[in-house]
């Protein structure tokens, strides 16, 4: 009897290194910067992978709070936004003490879901990236997005000719 599987290695695929392009601030619609914390460091004085993951989801919230108004008060969303999958690129080291750029858009549209991609830079040089699946779920489960939001995500693609209105 075969289990279908042809190697050990196909059972667990990575994913490919990041297009060059993501490593320019300039390809992110909405940009910020944030100051590291001393407590983000590990004993190498690096700035620990948790940390920079949760650089990526501020500035996934910074972008689904401008798309899905009212998305993160759980007493006034229409819908949740639910991670179906987060990739993260650990690009350079980072150091203490650091103020991080960030930088984030949409990479592409689906029906019910998007995908936020943002970037984390130090001193110019980027240092992750990340691709996170956000499925749009209601009552009865995933939800198509329509209308405004659908809109707003169009605008907030990334940018390969560069930045425009909606940087922050």
């Amino acid at each position: 009897m075969s289990s279908g599987v042809e190697s050990v290695e196909s059972l667990s695929a990575t994913t490919h290194r990041p297009h060059p392009a993501r490593s320019r601030l300039e390809l992110y619609p909405v940009t910020g910067e944030t100051r590291a914390r001393y407590a983000d460091m590990d004993p190498n004085a690096h700035l620990n992978n948790l940390a920079l993951e949760s650089l990526h989801e501020d500035a996934r919230a910074t972008l689904t709070a401008r798309v899905f108004p009212g998305v993160h008060d759980p007493g006034a969303r229409q819908l949740r936004l639910i991670t179906s999958q987060n990739v993260v690129h650990f690009l350079a080291e980072a150091h203490w003490p650091a103020v991080i750029e960030t930088g984030v858009g949409v990479g592409r549209i689906g029906r019910t879901s998007f995908v936020a991609s943002s970037a984390l830079f130090r001193d110019g040089v980027c240092v992750s990236v990340c691709d996170t699946v956000l499925v749009a779920v209601g009552d009865e489960g995933p939800t198509p997005i329509v209308g405004f939001a659908r809109e707003m995500l169009r605008e907030l693609q990334l940018r390969p000719s560069g930045r425009d209105e909606w940087t922050r």
